[in-house]
């Protein structure tokens, strides 16, 4: 990476203090812009780039090379700082595809090109591996006391392979073609991916989008970006810093923090979310825990098991199917309209806290746990008729379950 650094450096110190144009640079200091050029990409004078007068007639190729995909085998993905694109055909074979920009007659081989740019794909034993890293360019540029190595932009090559200089405002992506069952392990890095439908995915990603399609069994372990997928039979995601989209999973495992998630419709999801916002279209059973941030839910079918702190949870409709509801909170608004619930029963425990409901309250002894000791006694919650510590109630036969424990909270049954 620090190749003729003392060339660099010699050239920088020309023009540190300075605040020349690009034309006194050339007149100055032709040939320490030559040797900055031909070492690492481009000389960049305030904000000029020098090279690009001197690169004639760029041309680009597409090359491309493919193995043998082992039936039953599992396809291997690492990617640095590279746009990905995977899409599936119906060939039992893997083929990985890119361009590549030169000048000149370009005669090498796409192995050869394979290999200048830092791509490669090879059979091991009953798997498919792909390694897709980052080519090194860019441009050095001076302005004032400034000094600093910019990678915007993709690799130019002559026509013997050699870098000379980048090309700005291009993205060089590798588009990789698997078997339509395939089962994939991708690991990336300072990229989006774009990828089909799959029966299996694996994918750890930092630093970069996702956009996926339809997923059978999908693992997903994503910082500081942004997926969209769509349904999945099953889905175990870890989630961090960005926002998750998903059509909908029949069984969801997902553990989030500091993160906007949006499922569509779900059997089951069992969650461990911090300080993240959830929308839920449609819900069979939800049970985890939620610390601060807000959960809403369209749609509750059967069930809701959730614990936490400062964790607002909004539910529109439940459904008259429903048959239990247990909440631990503190610090909390909780709203779960039980309109459309015939038989329910709810025990209610929570200091300063104000419950409404269309029933009539019950209170209930409960313990002072220094009372209990000395005196091994009960005593009643010291508050008004309308909002006890603890109470119990019950619609029509007491059918569905509600056991509520939530101090200083609002809690909205209506």
């Amino acid at each position: 990476m620090y190749r003729s650094v003392k060339t660099i450096i010699a050239c920088a110190s020309i023009l540190i203090g300075t605040s020349l144009t690009a034309q006194q640079y050339r007149a100055t200091a032709p040939r320490a812009a030559s040797a900055a050029q031909n070492a690492r990409g481009a000389v960049t004078v305030n904000g000029e780039q020098l090279y690009k007068e001197d690169i004639k007639d760029l041309k680009s190729k597409e090359v491309s090379q493919e193995v043998a995909a082992p039936k039953g085998g599992e396809i291997f993905l690492e990617n640095n700082n590279r746009p990905i694109v995977v899409k599936t055909w119906a060939e039992q074979k893997v083929k990985v595809v890119t361009t590549v920009f030169f000048e000149g007659e370009g005669k090498l081989s796409d192995e050869e090109w394979f290999e200048k740019l830092n791509l490669s794909l090879r059979t091991l034993g009953n798997s498919v591996k792909i390694k897709s890293g980052n080519v090194t360019s860019g441009s050095y540029t001076v302005v004032g006391n400034s000094f600093a190595w910019n990678t915007d932009g993709i690799a130019v090559y002559n026509g013997q392979g050699q870098n000379i200089g980048t090309k700005s405002n291009t993205r060089r992506v590798v588009t990789v073609y698997v078997p339509a069952n395939s089962k994939m392990d991708i690991e990336t890095r300072y990229a989006d991916i774009e990828l089909g439908d799959m029966a299996s995915l694996n994918l750890d990603i930092t630093n970069g989008n996702v956009e996926g399609g339809n997923v059978n069994e999908l693992k997903l372990r994503a910082r500081y970006g942004n997926a969209n997928f769509g349904s999945s039979k099953y889905a175990e995601v870890e989630f961090t810093n960005g926002r998750l989209t998903m059509a909908g999973a029949d069984e969801l495992d997902i553990d989030s923090k500091y993160a906007t998630i949006e499922i569509g419709s779900s059997k089951k999801i069992t969650m461990r979310s911090t300080n993240d916002e959830y929308e839920l279209e449609e819900v069979g059973s939800l049970s985890g825990r939620k610390n601060y941030g807000n959960l809403r839910i369209t749609k509750l079918n059967t069930s809701l098991e959730m614990d936490g702190t400062n964790a607002d949870i909004k539910v529109r409709n439940v459904s008259a199917s429903v048959d239990n509801i247990s909440i631990d909170n503190k610090y909390a608004d909780i709203r779960i309209p039980m309109r459309n619930v015939n038989n329910y029963a709810v025990d209610f425990t929570g200091p300063y806290s104000t419950v409404y409901g269309n029933f009539d309250k019950k209170p209930m002894p409960i313990a002072d746990d220094k009372t209990k000791t000395e005196n091994n006694q009960l005593r009643w919650a010291e508050v008004d008729s309308n909002n006890p510590s603890r109470f119990t109630a019950k619609v029509g036969d007491g059918g569905a379950k509600l056991v509520l424990k939530c101090q200083n909270c609002t809690v909205d049954l209506k």
